[in-house]
């Protein structure tokens, strides 16, 4: 039978082992977590738990699923770890991995697959699930702590690569305004708006075009977001008409996601998609150390996928 394992960190250390499997793991329901409580399959330092036994920092809990009760989707666990220093692991994600459990992915996932080698593992930033390229992880508390800061204060510089449909030609810098997208019917899309409007964030990029792919129509592009807002450069890139290629969501069709829900990644969806995924790829990310004065500006290694369209694209890329 299979056991899977979490180590309970902040933010759940002082929290009620309800509250922490509803919270992480919401693929199941608060009454089936009850259910799973009540038939032993929870456990915190190899005993049975209660749904309101408060846990440790430090502390195991195991969770012995029901067998058939979720499939969970294969994913890619290619990840590599670029660079490691005392404090943090500088991660290259694959393309079709998430970062942490959420919905119907349990165990695999990157953070999983991370804390099999590492006891602490803190996720510092977040990408998309289908976005691949450099993702932080803090090996310590204090670590987090310090480099959130400087996200926060948007003195991390982030770049991205993305392959887009059309001819991408100026360079640009957006301005405005990002939030939910009332209008349509998948509740967790964000619009990108010139205007203000109700709960929306302001956000800023910049898109500098790279490369052109005549015969495929689509173009390479380097962005540097200066905001990081949930979705920034996906809903961007639709606002101004160059959808990332294999963005279902985003894409030039917003039933795509509708239909990819319903009946999966079929031949004519893959052939209007241009491709299994969404072509954003965090291709670099520095800061300044100031601890100890030093320029930290750490890159991913080459794309396949971006190479199959461009070719050597890591000559030109900065």
């Amino acid at each position: 039978m299979t056991v899977y394992k979490s180590l309970i960190r902040y933010p759940y250390t002082g929290k009620t082992v309800y509250f922490f499997l509803t919270t992480k793991f919401p693929y199941h329901e608060p009454e089936e977590w009850i259910f799973l409580l009540e038939a032993g399959r929870v456990k915190v330092q190899g005993i049975v738990a209660t749904p309101h036994l408060v846990l440790k920092e430090g502390d195991t809990l195991t969770y012995e699923p029901i067998p058939g009760r979720i499939e969970e989707p294969e994913v890619d666990t290619n990840y590599t770890i670029l660079k490691e220093t005392e404090d943090f692991l500088f991660v290259d994600k694959p393309g079709n991995l998430p970062m942490h459990p959420a919905g119907r992915y349990r165990t695999r996932t990157l953070l999983n697959l991370l804390e099999k080698t590492y006891s602490i593992a803190i996720p510092v930033h977040r990408l998309d699930r289908e976005t691949s390229g450099i993702v932080i992880f803090a090996k310590t508390e204090e670590g987090r702590t310090w480099l959130q800061k400087k996200f926060e204060s948007r003195v991390v510089k982030k770049e991205y690569l993305a392959v887009v449909r059309g001819y991408f030609q100026k360079e640009v810098t957006l301005e405005g305004f990002m939030g939910k997208d009332l209008d349509s019917a998948i509740r967790k899309k964000m619009k990108f708006s010139s205007s203000e409007f109700a709960d929306a964030k302001s956000v800023s990029t910049s898109f500098i075009p790279l490369n052109f792919n005549e015969s495929q129509n689509i173009s390479l592009v380097l962005v540097r977001p200066i905001t990081g807002r949930i979705h920034q450069i996906r809903a961007s890139f639709l606002y101004l008409g160059f959808p990332i290629l294999g963005d279902k969501l985003y894409g030039p069709r917003e039933t795509m996601f509708l239909d990819f829900v319903q009946t999966g990644l079929t031949n004519s969806l893959l052939a209007e998609l241009g491709f299994e995924r969404q072509l954003l790829h965090a291709h670099s990310i520095s800061y300044l150390d100031d601890r100890v004065g030093e320029e930290v500006r750490i890159k991913a290694n080459p794309l396949a996928e971006i190479e199959s369209f461009f070719p050597n694209y890591k000559d030109y890329v900065p």
